[in-house]
């Protein structure tokens, strides 16, 4: 939290703006001041974006949403205009800290306490739901621990930035894959189970300090949330009942909120259910939001300005942290803490993430970074291309689609000791949903052996489209997504494709290749004990060769 510069707007609507709470690609969060002497947190949207007619239609409608849900498990709105020049919508301040940074002071909460959040989550998904909307951005940077219980905030503004709107003509669709439902990595629109299995991660969370899922990348990430059994060990056998039927892979067996709480059983009453630390943190911030207001009120900023804390970043979940995701506007109830500095984050915990498994970027600018939310522009930069010729003239080398697992089944060869390929619908091909609205067939397998050894493969092949972009153009946009400078050494030799790369340091995986061949874009990765750094490659390459012909075989 920190004083409002002197560019900035004194007033928003009718509110006495203090102080800024957070800022965010999609605009900035205020702390302002109502007539009646309340604080409140005003989220005000970008210029650029509030003059795009698709952007404002869309806050519109969520404005009138938030409305609808606003009550006891979501922050209060107390006004809004989406019609104003540049739109804005204000909700009752709450200084109550993030679970993210809860857990980041005081590490895992005590199981009662959990319980408690669970109650409180499931019975806010059963408001947003009844009023017909899907949060899809369930997770503990956007669940608030306030004294008087549990508050979800930031579901509107997510889903006001779909679709075509300016954020997604720059190329910015970002996810949060640690919390991602299994549907919503593959690319389909989440339901409400989306949202039930994002609150069974963020329990897991906040019971153990780490997420069910583990993996070195992003994409490694998403296919470990699709595709893996969650690492349910450390969690308490209490709470693992409640957990467990939240994660299923199928949306359709996951339990609804109602049948939740069922699971959740009667809470004891208590008046301080949290940690101690959470209500010395609600102390703090609200003592600053006084300090900022009453520095204002006087003129002149107070000489113990620069004394005012900023928010900490949270922790990434370890030990598969991932970047969130979308590119909304922070918290409104986001508010300082005197927490320690946060860990550094890993260089591809910033990689622009897209649902449905599609990195799209060619190099990527960091804009604003929120508790780990990260928006992103996306900007030209030189790159070697094999050929002469130019991608937007070269016609599709592969004009059918990708393989099933059932098909690689009789193509493709691995290892002896691995089971056959498999994958969440091994007999059929997934149209993934592209940025941009458009969707090119895709599939993962995945081989396993008894001792843990995975061989994992993804295919995504794109079709030229009339009039552009042709389907190398939108291979090698997918392909420079995965880039990073130093992290990811180009491999031109490979043979089977025209270029490659491998990502350097992994972990969960010891071998992992990127490769695209005109239209195909390829992710390929071998892990276990059996095949360590300098053990793996020779495997690794010769599942990217059998890949690539089983395309060509179609």
């Amino acid at each position: 939290m920190r004083m409002l510069g002197v560019d900035g707007p004194t007033h928003v609507g009718p509110f006495r703006t203090v102080g800024v709470l957070g800022q965010g690609g999609m605009g900035q969060v205020l702390l302002g001041v109502a007539p009646d002497g309340r604080f409140v947190a005003v989220k005000r949207v970008h210029a650029d974006l509030a003059e795009d007619p698709g952007f404002r239609s869309r806050f519109r409608r969520e404005v009138d949403a938030s409305r609808r849900v606003s009550g006891a498990y979501t922050a209060p709105v107390v006004d809004a205009d989406p019609d104003a020049a540049t739109p804005w919508l204000a909700s009752l301040f709450l200084p109550g800290p993030s679970l993210s940074e809860a857990l980041e002071a005081g590490g895992a909460l005590p199981e009662e306490a959990v319980r408690l959040l669970a109650a409180g989550l499931a019975q806010a998904l059963a408001d947003i739901h009844r009023a017909e909307l899907v949060h899809r951005d369930l997770k503990p940077s956007n669940v608030l621990l306030t004294e008087d219980g549990v508050r979800v905030v930031d579901f509107g503004i997510a889903r006001a930035a779909d679709h075509q709107t300016k954020l997604t003509h720059t190329g910015a669709v970002i996810g949060s894959p640690a919390f991602m439902s299994p549907e919503q990595v593959r690319g389909e629109q989440p339901g409400p189970a989306g949202d039930v299995f994002s609150l069974g991660v963020t329990l897991v969370m906040a019971a153990t300090g780490r997420t069910p899922f583990a993996g070195n990348s992003p994409l490694a990430l998403m296919h470990a949330v699709a595709h893996d059994v969650p690492d349910l060990d450390s969690v308490p056998p209490r709470l693992r009942l409640i957990v467990e039927p939240c994660l299923a892979k199928d949306p359709a067996v996951r339990p609804s909120p109602a049948q939740l709480l069922d699971l959740i059983g009667p809470l004891a009453p208590s008046a301080r259910p949290w940690p101690e630390a959470v209500y010395q943190q609600v102390a703090d911030r609200r003592a600053s939001a006084a300090r900022l207001a009453a520095a204002a009120g006087s003129g002149v900023p107070p000489a113990t300005a620069d004394s005012i804390p900023l928010p900490a970043p949270p922790p990434i979940p370890a030990p598969a942290p991932a970047p969130a995701s979308s590119g909304s506007i922070p918290s409104a109830t986001a508010a300082p803490a005197n927490n320690p500095a946060p860990r550094r984050r890993p260089r591809w915990l910033t990689a622009a993430i897209v649902v449905g498994v599609t990195l799209v970027t060619v190099a990527a600018t960091v804009l604003a970074v929120g508790p780990d939310n990260v928006y992103y522009t996306f900007v030209p930069e030189p790159v070697p291309t094999p050929g002469s010729t130019p991608l937007a003239q070269v016609p599709d080398k592969y004009t059918r689609t990708v393989p099933t697992c059932v098909q690689v089944r009789s193509s493709m060869k691995a290892p002896d000791g691995f089971d056959e390929a498999t994958g969440n619908f091994p007999d059929k091909v997934w149209q993934q949903s592209d940025a941009d609205g458009h969707t090119h067939p895709s599939t993962s397998c995945v081989w396993h052996t008894r001792s843990g050894d995975k061989i994992d493969i993804n295919w995504d092949l794109y079709r030229s489209r009339a009039g552009g972009p042709t389907g190398a153009e939108q291979a090698k946009k997918h392909y420079e997504g995965v880039y990073m400078r130093s992290k990811t050494p180009r491999d031109s030799g490979l043979g089977f494709a025209e270029e490659g790369m491998w990502l350097r340091n992994s972990t969960e995986s010891n071998c992992v290749l990127y490769a695209r061949d005109g239209n195909l874009s390829l992710f390929i990765t071998v892990s276990g004990v059996h095949y360590p750094k300098g053990a793996c490659e020779d495997l690794t390459k010769d599942m990217a060769r059998q890949a690539v012909a089983a395309v060509k075989a179609l």
